[in-house]
């Protein structure tokens, strides 16, 4: 491992699922150290006090190490090593990503989609790291921790590591007082044994902020887009919200002030930004704010989706499991048996009751709450009907403040709220230990669990709500699902490439998991992830700057009002050829359109980034090929054409519909 591997895993706080937060600039310089002890240790470069010298520019073959051996060997001017420690901070952010990758590839990190890390299972259990290029080793923690406290006698690797990480405050951050206080002594003692530790030290010292070439010269006036420009943009008036978010970020910059009559916030809607707070957000970031009377209607006081920090962390590992793709691949023939009971009730030659949304979230919403709480809404998906009827007026009122409060307070929204409330009480009835004993656990055994386990971290006033957020999830999905029968309605050539993958998945029979590699539904997936850029459900989400930063040289003042239209970029050409054409190739090579850093962010960016987003992914491949398996359609009307609802999501408008006109394959056997 490298040195910056290892101090990341030694600060590594089990309970947050990051780094302890220690002074940016003093990191920096740690992880500058931490590249510096590996060229060394490679013989490399060779240093004292005063010089730093490269003694073989042969590359290591290491992206961590590589491009600062590079940039050294290429100075015609030999400079101490404080100068280059400053030089090398800069790109910490660089360093450190790296480092994490390569944690994960050695098994010996978990990354979790919202941006948190955990040790591998197997690490966590056994305390000791997978053999690693024939070599195994004790978890950094314990050894270092063991030198410190009980006075083992530490090699010179573990020296450098005491030194690197005492000097940007590490231990402090990381011990409790009382154990700091013990190993203090032999903390100085170590750190003094090592150069490249007293370099980093010195470089600290003499800056005590980060030198001008990280900073912002003059911070920029943040520029206001005003009601104005919103009312005359053709963009604006035609609900698609990311687009018009892209168009003013073209001309603006990725960070402005969008002002309103009453309202005013700050919009983060480009790449660099989404990458700004997929890196920093948790430190700057809240989102309770905003949630927290929409989920006071509800009778709740937390959520996933409100919790920020370690509360929030600890909760997403609680549901990590239920939330996973293993849920829909261990239950794909539920998911295929629930699909084929819809197409029945949609029945053939009549436009399906409702519009072409509401079935959607109907189909997808019987599958969840099948998946997710092991029960079985049906009849006209009535229930599921008040949820989103209910969820809807919710945050228009509380969310958006675009309704008055009284509109939740009339008799359908009563009536909505009552079926919900028995909702809860039939999930939670339906697992006791008895009626689950023998079944698959799901996301509901695993919240049950949790609230046994800590009444106060999950109590029984935010456990129902818990239990429904799936379902609240899956509206979404479903609306995303319509978008796709939409497109594929739209563009029949896609439709047919879908159904040959289809036939030859369904030849013998439904197929298992297994069976769905991306090979073998190429087209689906990437008609899939294309429906998901092209038609953003969720575009964008409000946050709160629970302290001062700074972005693109401009501060954004503590308490701002924060909106990050993470699915900005996925309408700007200079990411996505052509970004209002439906192209699925995009996301094939050459072209791999997507793996452009912070530019496809379907499922959010930062710490909430959807947990379920793999779930999703194959929920929505599933029922596209089921669909194009045994339906033939069409629109209703046949002259559709396309227009969004903006809010409280983005959806089709209610005229969308369409009907089954016959059977590609009979849904019986």
């Amino acid at each position: 491992m490298r040195f910056a591997e290892e101090i990341l895993l030694l600060l590594l706080k089990e309970d947050t699922g990051y780094v302890v937060p220690v002074p940016e600039w003093k990191m920096s310089c740690a992880l500058a150290g931490a590249v510096l002890m590996d060229l060394a240790m490679e013989n490399r470069i060779d240093s004292d006090l005063e010089t730093l010298t490269v003694i073989d520019a042969t590359p290591t073959g290491d992206n961590q190490l590589d491009p600062t051996l590079a940039e050294i060997a290429a100075d015609d001017e030999t400079h101490a090593p404080q100068y280059w420690v400053e030089r090398i901070a800069q790109r910490a952010d660089a360093i450190t990503e790296s480092a994490l990758e390569g944690l994960v590839e050695m098994g010996i990190l978990d990354f979790d989609s919202g941006g948190f890390w955990s040790l591998s299972a197997k690490v966590e259990r056994s305390g000791r790291y997978p053999t690693v290029d024939g070599r195994a080793g004790e978890e950094i923690k314990g050894r270092i921790m063991r030198t410190l406290l009980d006075d083992e006698i530490p090699d010179p690797r573990e020296v450098a590591i005491i030194g690197l990480v005492n000097n940007c405050g590490g231990f402090q951050a990381l011990m409790e007082p009382e154990a700091f206080e013990l190993a203090k002594e032999r903390i100085e003692l170590f750190s003094g044994m090592d150069l490249i530790g007293r370099t980093i030290a010195a470089a600290v010292r003499s800056s005590y902020r980060p030198p001008e070439s990280m900073r912002s010269i003059r911070r920029r006036q943040l520029p206001v887009v005003g009601l104005s420009a919103m009312l005359f943009s053709k963009i604006f008036r035609s609900g698609n919200l990311p687009e018009f978010m892209a168009e003013q970020s073209k001309v603006h910059g990725p960070v402005f002030e969008l002002r309103a009559p009453g309202r005013k916030m700050v919009v983060l809607a480009g790449a660099s930004a989404n990458r700004w707070v997929g890196r920093k957000g948790r430190h700057f970031l809240r989102t309770r704010d905003y949630l927290e009377d929409f989920q006071t209607q509800w009778g709740t006081a937390r959520s996933i989706a409100s919790m920020d920090g370690a509360e929030h962390y600890r909760m997403r590992k609680a549901v990590r499991a239920g939330n996973a793709r293993a849920v829909v691949e261990d239950r794909l023939a539920e998911v295929f048996a629930l699909g084929r009971r819809s197409f029945r009730e949609w029945g053939v030659g009549k436009a399906v009751p409702d519009g072409g949304e509401m079935t959607c979230q109907r189909l997808i919403g019987e599958q969840i709450a099948r998946l997710s709480a092991s029960i079985d809404p049906s009849g006209g998906g009535a229930v599921l009907d008040d949820l989103l009827r209910y969820e809807y007026r919710a945050l228009l009122v509380h969310v958006l403040g675009i309704l008055p409060k009284f509109t939740l307070r009339t008799r359908k929204m009563k009536r909505a709220l009552a079926g919900i409330l028995d909702l809860y009480a039939q999930i939670h009835a339906s697992h006791t230990p008895a009626q689950r004993a023998g079944k698959r656990r799901d996301l509901v055994d695993d919240l049950m669990e949790l609230h046994q386990g800590d009444p106060q971290f999950l109590p029984e006033t935010d456990l129902g709500f818990a239990f429904i957020a799936p379902l609240i999830a899956g509206h979404y999905l479903g609306s995303a699902m319509a978008f796709a029968i939409y497109e594929m309605l739209v563009n029949p050539h896609l439709k047919d490439a879908i159904a040959a993958e289809a036939d030859a998945l369904f030849a013998n029979g439904d197929p298992v998991a297994a069976d769905l590699d991306l090979d073998a539904i190429d087209a689906t997936h990437r008609f899939a992830m294309e429906t998901l850029r092209l038609h953003p459900v969720i575009p964008m989400q409000m946050r709160t700057a629970m302290n001062a930063f700074e972005i693109d040289g401009m501060e954004i003042p503590a308490g701002a009002s924060v909106t990050v239209a993470f699915s900005a970029p996925h309408f700007m050409d200079k990411h996505f050829k052509e970004p209002l054409k439906f192209d699925i190739e995009r996301f094939a090579p050459p072209r791999e359109e997507h793996r452009q850093p912070g530019a496809y962010a379907p499922f959010g960016m930062g710490t909430h980034m959807c947990g379920g987003s793999r779930w999703t992914e194959l929920q929505m491949a599933a029922n596209l090929l089921l669909i194009v398996r045994h339906l033939e359609l069409e629109m209703v009307p046949a002259n559709y054409k396309l227009k969004l609802n903006p809010l409280p999501k983005i959806s089709l408008n209610k005229r969308f519909g369409f009907r089954v006109t016959g059977y590609r394959h009979p849904i019986d056997p």
